[in-house]
């Protein structure tokens, strides 16, 4: 059961749903002057509520995993709160080697890791961006340092993302925002709901109109990412029962083990050869059948051919 409030980006998201009077606790209206002091920096029971509702449908109210529930482990992101710093574990969770395991099996239990009971797990909530005052947060963002049990300030919404998305296990998803192409001077903010809500690439643009509407119908199942990525991130289907990208077309990256994850450094422009030609056997094709009339070319439909609009010397 949960029992904290928005949080993660649930963040700066209480600023921008801010703007409403918050009639200050323990302020006494005088006799004669009914009418109590505003307080601004605080957030109103409405804008509480509203943030929480946004919350409840996000990822971060859905953080815990039975594989990973030792306070020392990935609690120190995926529930704050819930994380010890200074447990036995602490130091052995930062090692990679402590987490080998044969693939499918299994995390080992660090020892000296305590799990923590999903009852108890407190997610990612208000008071981990937003300092409790009383029954309501303060408006202004913070980010909670568990291991100085205090809150730190941050500069921008991107800096208290960066906090948990930058860095780890090969996210480096600020870091790629700054270097977008195709959405330059952008924030996190201006995609991502601040309460942490989802967010799709078709939220914004419509694949059936406009330049590669025909190739975008042709491309219904791989991610808008996979094409426009401009960090050369590899490439695959994900056949992942479990994954929200199940048999999609996507771009990876290592987190203990290789996981489907959207690229966030973009670009217009679609190198075409990254899933039709990868340039040898040893690289098989994410595609096995390319839409080419030329037998000469692409005998049957095959891939594993050079064509002549992709020169030999360009690589993926």
């Amino acid at each position: 059961m949960r029992t904290s409030l928005p949080h993660f980006l649930v963040i700066i998201g209480l600023s921008a749903v801010a703007g409403g009077l918050f009639w200050a606790a323990g302020i006494q209206a005088q006799e004669g002057s009914p009418t109590p002091v505003p307080d601004d920096t605080l957030a109103t029971p409405l804008q509480v509520a509203e943030a929480m509702a946004a919350w409840e449908t996000s990822e971060h109210a859905s953080t815990f995993d039975d594989g990973m529930g030792a306070d020392t482990t990935c609690a120190r992101c995926k529930s704050p709160m819930n994380w010890d710093p200074s447990g036995l574990a602490a130091e052995a969770a930062m090692n990679c080697s402590s987490c080998k395991r044969i693939p499918g099996q299994p995390r080992p239990v660090l020892m000296g890791g305590e799990a923590v009971s999903e009852e108890d797990w407190r997610h990612i909530g208000c008071e981990v961006c937003h300092e409790p005052v009383g029954d309501t947060f303060r408006v202004e963002a913070a980010f909670w340092n568990q291991s100085l049990a205090n809150y730190e300030p941050v500069e921008s919404p991107d800096d208290l993302c960066a906090h948990c998305h930058e860095g780890s296990h090969g996210f480096e998803v600020t870091e790629e925002v700054r270097k977008d192409d195709a959405h330059p001077g952008w924030s996190c903010l201006d995609c991502h709901d601040p309460h942490g809500g989802s967010v799709a690439c078709t939220d914004c643009h419509d694949a059936t109109t406009g330049p590669g509407a025909e190739e975008h119908l042709t491309h219904t199942d791989v991610h808008c990412t996979a094409c426009h990525d401009a960090g050369n991130l590899g490439l695959w289907r994900d056949y992942d029962a479990g994954s929200q990208y199940e048999d999609v077309v996507i771009t990876r990256r290592f987190a203990h083990t290789l996981t489907s994850w959207p690229s966030h450094n973009l670009q217009t422009e679609v190198a075409c050869q990254r899933c039709h030609h990868p340039g040898s056997i040893e690289r098989p094709a994410l595609a096995q059948t390319v839409s080419c009339g030329n037998e000469n070319c692409h005998p049957s439909g095959a891939v594993l051919y050079w064509c002549m609009l992709f020169p030999r010397d360009v690589q993926p």
